[in-house]
């Protein structure tokens, strides 16, 4: 399989050309693209590889975060018509060693559409991982499940990504946030195909380097988009692509929660205005739907998620086991 690295740029200088020379280990094509770096990060490049063939620079004229220098980068990618494309972060933090395995993925199964990063496999990340990073991911994640139909995902705003060049055509990668919403936003897309995505236990290498996200501008920013997009998977995936089982569940349950709480309001007003106490009946008149509507709308939950979108996990010690195998069939041909 032929792969492409894809690493957007910005106030990267110091460290762009090492991550570079290192994809280069790995990968066919590499594609940097400056987002309109300040410190010249593409022009750093050009200069270290002037005249390499599998170097690409690009340069967008204004800024447009993380996610729109991606999507540049993507779109070069896909004209040199790879198999694999790897986005890689230019500040060092993700190791491109990681990058067979990762083709490997690709190459046992056709249909993998994708395939991210998992740092929570052991316990050990969660003391290396800032303290304001661990917040912040634990806040998101939840809510991504929700947007995305990827219940049993560890890691949604992991940034080591890696696409599949003969699917991702077929998904609306152009729409996907510009900002640093877009790892999220990639599961939201193709959660909505309900595309087969995998994940990989990996360590991330955290340096020196200050983020330039604000975790408070992410707790305030991300969460009505998420909700947007739990909404957009909701309509789309439960009644326009198909009704099924969950969206009854979905109808009934909003109807009867909304009457329980409207009547029991209702009631609880009238009360207190006229000082009449309501008698049991009125009572359980606006209990019962309530419960019920509760349960119905539990249901439609569980029935998401035991129908979500498929992912899988690829384990340390499988990825491991596959190293060592593949080390030893020399071994097995020369004997």
């Amino acid at each position: 399989m032929t792969v492409c690295s894809v690493i957007p740029a910005y106030r990267a200088r110091r460290t762009i050309c090492d991550v570079v020379r290192s994809a280069l280990r790995y990968c066919d094509e590499v594609v940097v693209v400056d987002d309109a770096c300040p410190e010249k990060s593409g022009d750093s490049v050009r200069q270290t590889f002037a005249g390499h063939p599998s170097v690409h620079v690009l340069t967008r004229p204004r800024n447009g975060g993380v996610g729109a220098a991606v999507k540049t980068g993507l779109e070069k990618a896909l004209a040199l018509d790879v198999d694999v494309i790897v986005k890689l972060d230019a500040d060092g933090q993700m190791d491109p060693s990681y990058i067979p395995s990762i083709v490997e993925l690709f190459e046992s199964d056709p249909n993998l559409a994708y395939v991210k990063g998992n740092r929570f496999f052991d316990s050990r990340v969660l003391g290396k991982m800032p303290a304001i990073r661990l917040f912040g991911n634990s806040f998101l994640s939840l809510f991504a499940k929700f947007a995305s139909g990827y219940w049993n995902i560890l890691d949604p705003t992991n940034g080591y990504l890696a696409f599949n060049g003969r699917l991702l055509p077929g998904v609306n990668w152009k729409s996907l946030a510009d900002c640093y919403f877009f790892e999220i936003s990639v599961l939201c897309e193709f959660g909505l195909k309900r595309a087969t995505i995998a994940e990989m236990e990996m360590d991330t290498i955290y340096g020196q380097e200050s983020s330039s996200l604000s975790i408070f501008r992410t707790l305030v920013a991300f969460p009505p988009k998420l909700a947007w997009l739990s909404l957009r998977r909701l309509l789309l995936q439960y009644f326009i692509f198909d009704i099924n089982l969950g969206s009854l569940y979905v109808i009934l349950g909003t109807a009867l929660t909304a009457f329980g709480i409207g009547f029991g309001v209702f009631e609880w007003i009238q009360s207190a205005v006229t000082g009449i106490p309501r008698t049991t009946g009125t009572v359980m008149l606006g209990v019962l739907p309530l419960l019920m509507g509760f349960q119905l709308v539990l249901n439609a939950l569980l029935y998401d998620v035991q129908f979500s979108a498929r992912s899988t996990r690829e384990l340390l010690s499988q990825r491991v086991r596959r190293e060592m195998l593949r080390k030893a069939a020399p071994d097995r041909q020369g004997s």
